[in-house]
């Protein structure tokens, strides 16, 4: 690419953005129920605040029983309370007045690839640019469901992918997580996602945490137990299958202890965790406040490969993806945050490969909707080849701009510091890549 290309580029790229983070739960549904700006729960949609991580606490309601108050748009009574007397008639409930449903529009505007050598100095991957318009949407819902049910998720898959040049239809898929709310901040769930195992973090708004160098769960049941009216603590241990469904085909041989995980963590100071109260110090603008956690945990299999495949289906046991191979992964984690600043490092090690995972993040808010963070990055088993240790550390600029509390961009530039060789056969090594991405939802 010529200097002067270059250079268009990357004022182009420097046009503020933010991260896409599905762990957040970030969707309009409930801001239409409470009437409120999204600013309320989150610090720049989707990261959530104080208030936001209070609410998922307590079962996506809003803390201290005053769900009833703040809701706008309250939920439709169905039976009464005379239904509720005999042991064989209808149990009197509710469901959302209320549309549950939000749309949400995403991708990549902007696709930039630099060109890679192999290690000999040949070339082995051209250089690419694309322009995109965002292409790809979900439905997202959330809804409370009588006194302590409550439900999140989307459907994805509405919109085309492209492999090597050529447009593919894709599936259609579903995340869903079902919260029943025992007590506040004692909460029972079921998913294929969403799991509270994914600290708020790491992405627009937040810093790293444990759960980005820890496996996360397929399909799971957990149980979480939060304290804290200041500060507080927050535990997770739950049990998992080995593969993430998202269709109605299930390997068969997949147990739903597989995969068996324990996270906690303590907020020494700060807003409470469970009470969402704005610390003394704290952002009034976007409410994120002055805080020190330090969080730890672990996941264990007892499989560290994939079973035969069995009708047809390969059943998936133990961990996948970056993980596979592995049987226990355990780590820790340390946020900081003072005014406008935040710092995180997260750190993970595994028993059987003996690989060490990094990462560490610092952003600042230079206004409330203006978030520049960079991050630096070596998840060890994400690039082994042949079981070996591949280490591929990169290093990511972002800078995060909201258009309005529910429009985002995203710019993100990924830069590898070792150029190692990712494929065996051809010696290709890893792009730096740049990516623009936009985010709307309504």
């Amino acid at each position: 690419m010529k200097r002067t290309k270059f250079a268009a580029l990357l004022s182009v790229c420097m046009v503020p953005a933010m991260f896409w983070s599905s762990e957040s739960q970030a969707i309009p549904s409930w801001a239409r129920k409470y009437n409120v700006s999204c600013y309320m729960c989150h610090s720049g949609m989707p990261q959530r605040n104080a208030v936001g991580e209070a609410f998922k606490n307590n079962g996506y309601r809003m803390p201290g029983g005053a769900d009833e108050a703040f809701a706008k748009q309250k939920n439709i009574k169905i039976g009464n309370d005379e239904w509720k007397k005999g042991p064989n008639t209808p149990v009197a409930s509710s469901f959302p007045q209320f549309d549950p449903l939000s749309v949400v529009l995403q991708g990549n505007i902007i696709n930039y690839k630099a060109a890679s050598f192999t290690s000999t100095g040949v070339l082995s991957k051209q250089e690419e640019f694309t322009l995109n318009a965002p292409n790809t949407g979900f439905l997202f819902f959330g809804a409370t469901i009588g006194d302590n049910l409550s439900v999140f998720g989307d459907f994805g898959g509405f919109g085309g992918a492209t492999v090597e040049g050529t447009t593919v239809d894709t599936q259609v898929t579903g995340n869903i997580r079902a919260v029943y709310q025992i007590s506040p901040g004692f909460n029972f769930a079921l998913g294929n996602s969403y799991s509270s195992v994914n600290w708020n973090g790491t992405g627009a708004g937040g810093v790293a945490n444990v759960s980005g160098v820890l496996p996360n769960p397929g399909n799971y049941a957990e149980i979480n137990y939060t304290r804290g009216e200041k500060g507080g603590y927050s535990i997770v241990a739950g049990t998992s299958m080995g593969a993430k469904t998202t269709t109605p085909v299930i390997a068969t041989e997949n147990r739903p202890d597989d995969i068996l995980y324990l996270r906690g963590k303590v907020k020494i100071f700060g807003a409470g965790l469970l009470s969402g109260a704005n610390g003394d110090l704290g952002n009034a603008f976007n409410g994120l406040d002055n805080q020190l956690t330090v969080g730890a945990g672990l996941s264990y299999t007892k499989n560290a490969t994939g079973g035969a495949p069995v009708g047809g289906i390969t059943a998936t046991k133990g961990f996948t993806g970056n993980f596979g191979g592995e049987t226990l992964v355990y780590g820790g984690d340390v946020q900081f945050v003072h005014n406008d600043i935040l710092v995180g490092a997260a750190v993970s090690r595994d028993r059987d490969l003996k690989l060490e995972n990094y990462r560490v993040e610092a952003g600042s808010f230079v206004y409330p909707w203006l978030f520049a963070k960079i991050s630096y990055t070596d998840i060890s088993n994400a690039g082994k080849i042949n079981l070996y240790d591949e280490h591929q550390p990169t290093i990511v600029p972002s800078v995060s701009w909201w258009l309005a509390p529910n429009v985002s961009l995203t710019g993100t530039y990924t830069y590898f510091t070792k150029d190692r060789s990712v494929n065996p056969t051809t010696g290709a090594t890893n792009q730096n890549t740049f990516a623009l991405a936009v985010r709307a939802g309504f």
